[in-house]
């Protein structure tokens, strides 16, 4: 018998100003293609809780969403219903993450047809459920039968912490990729390329301040941000010592900076040398610009293309909000064609697997240019000065 599947979620107010979590909350619904959806919306006059209490059908299966902002495997809803209806002492069913998934595989994915790839891949593994270990509840299954016989708590997500632990299992073969932390992004990667002894920084593209929060407490400067979604300004007001909400170039600052920052931005822009010619009127003489920049020619990319892929996801490479690409050449182009001088590049590289080198060297062996290093690069990190 088909049981019926109806999914409880709920969305921020982020959710307007974010193509990229509008992105997540539609990749998720194609999911679950014929579950019924309920959502508690920032407008929402009830709790969750009582949408729960009055939506409760009378069978079949619920899946909690703490917020739509993930990709799940679309083998992940089988496998967790599977073990609840062939483990009835089971009240509650969770899927793995890419932090646990690598007691059976290292999670090696970077686009979408990878995290296809390796989902299908842990399918394969026969591991046995795990019990709960008292991880981040971030989504689960339960029957509405065992459902309407538990008194509910105010924050649904704390349910399976109610419950014995031997009722809770986790599904090691049922996969999803959280993007809970889409707007919290500290950046510890990129605080050594902060350059020492600057008095003040700008951060474009703040999120929540994070970044910026975290420049302050380490190097002891003052720190400012730009962010164009508002909700999420509302909570990096509280940490930085300025903040200014909206389009950066609509805006009309008159201060000064040692260091600005444009983490995972220029990407973003239709103009890039629009921002970057607005970032060269707020240096002090000497500051720097600081840039993270995602590489087109990555290999994960490049295997993509070669399969007639090009998928847009709400994070990575391929973010749905990209709309320009580089590699290093363009990227030094862009920078020298604004009047600006790079005194460090440094390249992250993740090395291409041994399948996907066998193919570029059968490349290289027939008279194709094959750049390695840029196929290993996903991302550069640029300081550069004015000329």
């Amino acid at each position: 018998m088909n049981e019926s599947l109806t999914i409880f979620t709920s969305i921020t107010a982020s959710y307007t100003y974010s193509s990229e979590l509008r992105l997540s909350l539609e990749m998720l619904q194609q999911t679950f293609p014929h579950a019924s959806w309920i959502m508690h919306t920032p407008d929402s006059t009830l709790s969750l809780k009582e949408l729960v209490s009055l939506n409760l059908p009378p069978a079949g299966y619920i899946l909690f969403i703490k917020e739509p902002a993930m990709l799940a495997s679309k083998e992940m809803y089988p496998l967790l219903k599977k073990h609840l209806e062939q483990n009835p002492e089971t009240q509650i069913a969770l899927p793995n993450d890419p932090a646990n998934a690598r007691i059976i595989l290292t999670p090696n994915y970077h686009t979408l047809r990878g995290f296809e790839q390796f989902s299908q891949q842990l399918t394969q593994h026969d591991n046995a459920p795990i019990g709960y270990d008292g991880r981040e509840c971030w989504l689960f299954l339960i029957s509405a039968q065992s459902l309407s016989n538990l008194d509910l708590p105010d924050d649904l997500f704390e349910l399976p912490h109610q419950l014995p632990a031997e009722q809770i299992m986790i599904i090691p073969q049922a996969y999803t990729h959280p993007f809970y932390n889409y707007y919290r992004e500290t950046r510890p990667d990129i605080l050594p390329f902060v350059p020492e002894k600057i008095q003040s920084l700008l951060d474009i593209g703040c999120s929540r301040g994070g970044f910026a929060a975290t420049v302050k407490k380490t190097i002891g400067c003052r720190v400012a941000g730009i962010e164009i979604n508002r909700h999420e300004a509302e909570v990096a007001q509280a940490t930085l010592d300025a903040l200014w909400v909206g389009d950066v170039l609509s805006l009309d600052i008159h201060d000064r900076f040692d260091c600005i920052s444009c983490l995972d931005v220029l990407e973003h822009m239709p103009e890039p040398e629009k921002l970057l010619s607005k970032i060269k009127q707020w240096l002090t003489p000497d500051g720097n610009i600081l840039l993270n920049v995602p590489n087109v020619g990555f290999w994960a990319v490049v295997d993509d293309l070669l399969a007639g892929r090009w998928d847009y996801v709400p994070a990575g490479i391929l973010c749905n909000t990209h709309l320009r690409f580089y590699t290093e050449h363009s990227l030094r182009q862009l920078l020298d064609s604004c009047g600006l001088t790079v005194t460090l590049i440094e390249k992250h590289c993740i090395p291409i697997p041994e399948q996907i080198l066998t193919g570029f060297n059968s490349y290289q062996k027939s008279g194709l240019d094959v750049d390695y290093e840029n196929l290993a690069t996903n991302a550069f990190t640029v300081l550069a000065k004015c000329k």
